[in-house]
């Protein structure tokens, strides 16, 4: 009997050790530069890069998501999501990426501030119109208005 349980409660470990260490919140805190070639960049989306199977999200911004549709003065649709996603992957293509890493989000992904060829991504897709600052925070809420009154990437419908 005492061989039956203690083979279960090493059953029971063993499981547990084989699950996702974030499946518990047990994430550890991820900080540091995470730098890659071009060839090692991937585009999620408008906010979202994957560096050596890293998944980061671009801190302090919001992009529209993948097939989130936005209508032009006309109301023609468009999918505002790809638009976005688009917009970074030109900013990265053929350019080696370093993100500087500042934890995780909510969900758990590696978040940061990243830079393509001297150019800080989070503010380069705010500045021309492609995401919105974060309502968080306010880095990037000038890079906003200015491209809000101009009329930028999405916001050339006057709203986003």
């Amino acid at each position: 009997m005492v061989a039956g349980v203690a083979g279960g409660l090493l059953g029971v470990a063993a499981i547990l050790f084989a699950l996702p260490a974030d499946l518990f919140g047990r994430v550890p805190p991820v900080t540091g530069t995470l730098t890659a070639a071009p060839h090692q960049v991937a585009v999620v989306d408008g906010e979202t890069l994957v560096i050596h199977e890293t998944v980061i999200r671009l801190q302090g911004i919001v992009a529209p998501a993948r097939g989130q549709t936005c209508h032009d003065a006309n109301g023609a649709g468009t999918d505002c999501g790809a638009a976005s996603a688009a917009a970074l992957a030109r900013l990265v293509r053929g350019h080696e990426v370093a993100c500087r890493l500042n934890g995780r989000d909510r969900e758990g992904f590696a978040r940061g501030l990243c830079e393509a060829a001297g150019t800080e991504l989070n503010r380069a897709l705010v500045a021309a119109g492609w995401a919105r600052a974060r309502g968080d925070t306010a880095d990037f809420a000038d890079a906003e208005a200015q491209a809000r009154n101009a009329r930028l990437g999405l916001w050339r419908s006057g709203a986003f």
